[in-house]
């Protein structure tokens, strides 16, 4: 079957993200069938991108199954993906349907990489994370380890410069910072309070102050490089930085499930995504540094597209390139999908 007659199904559609992703898709002549549990919503969106649409939950079995009956590729935006990926991962399983998703969710990455057997057995993909999360620090890392082989240490680092961020990012977050943070030791993901490391690099051409988070190459970066021993940093600005148990004072309180109620609550009804001049004039650099045991170190940094629009593309282009058949079956992380020479797509300008 042609790749441009086979469909893809977009489901949370209705989503910030989602919706720039329709748009790329479309301008690729690629028509995806729009879908999520909310019929207002996607109906709304499917009129305005005049797309077809399917409702359905994904708790009901029966009725995801017979929604996905004639999809060749599923790519799934509606977050937080805890809640949402492990039963369209079992649908695509059962119904031998591709799966794609734009989560940055460590517990989503470990239970799609443990499905990897089912998935060749089944003839499917399976492909978390082909947006922001984590294409570009994906192939970063895969980059460096191909330059040194031997090495033990990696690095990673995320500056957004003047950048916003959409309601469904905020509403991810709040689970982020509810959660405990993670860092990956002798091969092993173990916890590490978030900010329990800092950095901070200062050269003429690149300064990067930021703490330590739960990102998902923590997960992925691993199986992508081997490197056994992996951190990721977060940049803020200085003050920030400073005042970073005040933070961690918030983020405690966030345990307290009236306050997250609050919070959630404030954030739905006031929070939007970034508008297009938002996102163009923002600037976001990906940073990363591996060191073997010798001591040898080698670094690199690119400016990189704005997050949402590299959602955009990396998820479009992704989505195509599944439509195509081109990648075998089996779980995958983007650099090993596509090989680290896939960030090019994305770069703005190398830094270092």
């Amino acid at each position: 079957m042609e790749s441009s007659k086979k469909k893809l199904m977009i489901y949370g559609a209705n989503g910030y993200s989602a919706q720039l992703i329709i748009e790329e898709l479309i301008a690729r002549k690629i028509k995806p069938v729009l879908a999520g549990r909310n019929e207002q919503a996607v109906k709304i969106i499917a009129e305005k991108f005049s797309c077809e649409h399917r409702i359905f939950v994904l708790n009901d079995e029966a009725k995801t199954i017979s929604s996905l009956k004639d999809i060749h590729t599923v790519l799934n935006c509606a977050g937080p993906f805890k809640n949402t990926a492990k039963d369209m991962i079992d649908a695509c399983l059962q119904t031998q349907i591709n799966y794609l998703d734009i989560t940055g969710e460590m517990p989503v990455h470990a239970y799609a990489f443990g499905c990897d057997r089912q998935a060749k057995e089944k003839g499917i993909v399976i492909l978390p994370s082909v947006g922001f999360d984590i294409i570009p620090t994906d192939c970063l890392a895969k980059r460096l380890s191909e330059q040194m082989p031997d090495a033990k240490y990696l690095k990673l680092g995320l500056l957004n410069k003047k950048g916003k961020i959409s309601r469904g990012t905020w509403l991810t977050t709040l689970d982020f910072l509810n959660g405990s943070g993670r860092i990956r030791r002798d091969g092993k993901i173990i916890e590490s309070p978030i900010g329990e490391y800092t950095i901070k690099i200062n050269r003429d051409d690149f300064s990067f102050t930021g703490i330590s988070i739960p990102w998902g190459d923590i997960f992925t970066s691993y199986i992508s490089t081997g490197i056994p021993n992996v951190e990721v940093y977060l940049g803020l600005p200085k003050i920030v930085i400073t005042f970073r148990n005040f933070l961690l004072l918030f983020a405690k309180l966030l345990k307290i499930p009236f306050v997250k109620r609050l919070v959630q609550n404030f954030i739905s009804r006031n929070f939007t995504g970034p508008d297009k001049q938002s996102r163009d004039a923002a600037e976001t650099f990906i940073w990363g540094r591996i060191e073997n045991e010798k001591g040898e170190m080698l670094e690199e940094v690119y400016q990189v597209m704005e997050g949402y629009n590299l959602t955009a593309k990396g998820a479009a282009e992704c989505a195509a390139r599944i439509l195509n058949d081109e990648v075998k079956p089996g779980t995958y992380t983007p650099s090993l999908a596509f090989g680290a020479q896939f960030m090019d797509l994305f770069v703005v300008e190398k830094i270092v």
